[in-house]
Parts: structure tokens; C-alpha cells; sequence
């Protein structure tokens, strides 16, 4: 995509590593978006078991909790874009070993440790390259730019892998990601990085956790932690949605006509993030919270394709009320690289603590409920999780 493209919708001048960047998470973005709403319904349909599902990912976000200050590591001694392009074959190793499990249950096992490598070493180099190089006071609108771009490529995903998986199955699918999670990485390096390496403690990471100081506050952790209410939503919204609709393809439907007026609505959101002062961001992202929390409790009772799409739709309005203003706030402090990486892990380890927590909770909750009662449970869980948000301070 051209920066003037992006400068005439900005009103400013981007560097071409945001450039570059928005194409390289486009890209992948298309290719995860043709898989991701259905990788819980495949482990579903390969085990017939909703808890076996919820163990699977407990364990994925268990161990990156613990190993993602390894990513860390990586990204502070190789560069940042050289560790978001290492991830990728990691996620392709991923899908391959998701579609041999069939043949080969093992693979299960591969699985979980390829999708952790790639999670560890990607999040921390996407968040800490896009802070470094995007403008500061222009933090929201670019922002909002890479989420438009990368949820427009995402629209006809779900729709394309619905009709794959209709026509071909699972292993056809995860090839054709493959493919096109390779592709992702080419316009990362048109730039050459400029990268000075340094070092990075893995015991200070988890220092900072348990003993927040200086910047590190005590009820912003509490405010990261609380992303974690979208796991639940992530893994059991696909399954209660196809125990409804029945079909691969028009699940992808709903997903796709969802994230093109999400993308639309989106474009605008950014602006207002970087117009509105620290007491409004902190008003808004209040009241967003309040709205995604009654979004959560909705869920247990649509009965149709209007309701889903209905309240899918609303709960992302109201989670970009939440979203814009709290990584304005990280993203503002993101122009030294090095500083900035011990923020994002300070953030990456809030939100896996809660991942690790509400994921292993649900599992054992799927244990012994089932049916209405397990889904009204776990969606009023995610929305009473969700007003944990309102603690988040940009001082």
C-alpha cells in the first residue's frame, strides 16, 4: 500500500516501517482470519469434548505466561523485525502439526509448543516496532489504520475458509494458510532495520509484575489483565455459534459481514482516541466497558444469525472503546525501543496471568456444567471480567 494512500487518510506523513508493517500484518491477518474462527471447532470436532478444547488452550497460555520474557530476549538481541519474520514459519509448522493430529495424535503436543514460539515471538516485536515508529500524537490513528487494514483483509477470510473447509476439509485449509502466512513476511525487510541490540532480564519481568513501581502501575496491570476476558469469547463463541447455525460457510458468512462493518466504523475510532484528552480516554473506555460487559451477557440468549451478528458487531464497537484508549496510553511511551520492550512484557504477563486464570476456571467449570447453564456461566463470567477495565489510569 502506497504511503500516500495512508497519508491523505491520516493528514500526516507515516514512516514506511508503519508502511510496511500494515502490509506484512494485512497479509497475515487474511490468513489467520481464513482459520482462527474455526480452530476451536476443529479440536472440538476432533475430541467431541468442550473441556478438552479449554485444556488445550489453558496449557498453550500457560506456558506462554512463562517463556514469553524468552521472546523478549530474542527481539532485544536479533531486532524486531527479524523476530516477527521468525515467527512465521513457527505458525506454519503450527497449522501442519493442527492437521496431522488426526494421523498422528502426538501432534498435539507439537502443536502447542509451535503456536507458543510464535505467540512469544511475535506480540512483543509487533507492539514495540509499532510503537517506536509511529507518531507520537498521531498513536490512535495509526493504530486505527493498521486494525482497518488488517480487518478489511480479514473479511472475506472467514468466508473463504467456510467454503474451504465445506468443499476440501480442515488439512486443505491449513495448507492454503501456510502459504499465505509465508507470503506475510516479504515486505517486512523492503527497509533495512535499524537495530541496536541490548540485553533484556527475565527475572526483572517477573519482578515487575509482582512488585509493579514507577510506571509500572498496579491498576494498569489490573486493566491489562482484564483482556483476558476475550479468551473465553475467542474459544467458546465459534463453538456456541456453530451448535446454532450448523454450517462452516455461513459461520464465516456472519464473521465476514461482522469484521466489514467493524473495519468501516473503525477508521474513524483512532481519531477520536488521539483527540480526546486523558479524562475523556479514561470516561470513554468506562463507559465501553460497561456496554461490552451487557454485549457479554447477551450472548447466552441469541437463537439466530440476527442475534449473533447483532451482538458480535455492538460487543466490538463497545471493545474499541476499550482498545484505543488504553494502547494509546502504551503506545505513547513506545519511542524508545528498549524501554518500551519491558512495558509491553509488563503488559503481555498482565494479560497471560489472566488468561491463565479464567482459562483454567472455565476448564474445570466445563467439568461439571453443560448445555445453557454452561454458556450463560462462562459469557457472564467474561462480562463481569470485562469491568475490570474501569480501573486503567493514564497518568
Amino acid at each position: 500500500m502506497p504511503n500516500s494512500f495512508l497519508n491523505r487518510f491520516l493528514k500526516h506523513n507515516t514512516r514506511h516501517e508503519i508502511t510496511e508493517l500494515y502490509i506484512s500484518v494485512a497479509i497475515k491477518n487474511f490468513a489467520f482470519s481464513m482459520i482462527a474462527i474455526f480452530e476451536p471447532l476443529y479440536l472440538y470436532k476432533l475430541y467431541d469434548s468442550i473441556s478438552m478444547v479449554f485444556l488445550y488452550y489453558a496449557v498453550v497460555y500457560t506456558l506462554h505466561f512463562f517463556l514469553v520474557p524468552f521472546g523478549a530476549k530474542a527481539a532485544a538481541k536479533y531486532g524486531f523485525e527479524h523476530c516477527i519474520f521468525y515467527s512465521i514459519p513457527f505458525a506454519i509448522l503450527y497449522f501442519l502439526a493442527l492437521s496431522q493430529i488426526p494421523n498422528y495424535g502426538w501432534m498435539i503436543f507439537a502443536a502447542i509448543i509451535f503456536v507458543v514460539i510464535h505467540r512469544i515471538m511475535f506480540w512483543p516485536s509487533y507492539h514495540t516496532d509499532f510503537a517506536h515508529y509511529s507518531i507520537l500524537g498521531f498513536k490512535g490513528r495509526e493504530m486505527s489504520a493498521m486494525s482497518s487494514i488488517s480487518i478489511a483483509a480479514t473479511v472475506i477470510g472467514p468466508i473463504i475458509g467456510g467454503i474451504i473447509l465445506t468443499k476440501f476439509g480442515f488439512e486443505a485449509l491449513f495448507v492454503i494458510v501456510s502459504i499465505a502466512s509465508l507470503i506475510s513476511i516479504i515486505p517486512l525487510f523492503a527497509t533495512k532495520e535499524k537495530f541496536e541490540p541490548h540485553d533484556f532480564s527475565y527475572k526483572k519481568a517477573f519482578r515487575r509484575l509482582l512488585k509493579p513501581y514507577g510506571r509500572y502501575k498496579r491498576k494498569n496491570l489490573v486493566a491489562y489483565f482484564a483482556f483476558s476476558e476475550e479468551t473465553v469469547l475467542i474459544i467458546g463463541w465459534p463453538i456456541f455459534i456453530f451448535f446454532i447455525l450448523k454450517e462452516f460457510y455461513l459461520i464465516g458468512i456472519l464473521m465476514g459481514v461482522s469484521a466489514l462493518l467493524i473495519a468501516i466504523i473503525n477508521l474513524y475510532a483512532g481519531k477520536l482516541s488521539d483527540r480526546y484528552s486523558t479524562e475523556k480516554r479514561e470516561k470513554l473506555l468506562s463507559s465501553s466497558a460497561s456496554l461490552y460487559s451487557i454485549f457479554c451477557f447477551l450472548r447466552p440468549f441469541v437463537g439466530g444469525w440476527v442475534g449473533i451478528l447483532s451482538v458480535d458487531f455492538l460487543s466490538k464497537i463497545a471493545k474499541m472503546g476499550i482498545k484505543y484508549p488504553i494502547f494509546t496510553f502504551i503506545y505513547n511511551g513506545g519511542g524508545r525501543r528498549k524501554d518500551f520492550l519491558e512495558y509491553i512484557i509488563f503488559y503481555e504477563l498482565s494479560l497471560s496471568l489472566g488468561r491463565i486464570i479464567i482459562i483454567w476456571f472455565v476448564f474445570f467449570l466445563s467439568l461439571y456444567l453443560s448445555g445453557f447453564v454452561f454458556w450463560f456461566t462462562i459469557f457472564t463470567l467474561s462480562g463481569l471480567w470485562a469491568f475490570l477495565f474501569k480501573s486503567a489510569k493514564f497518568e
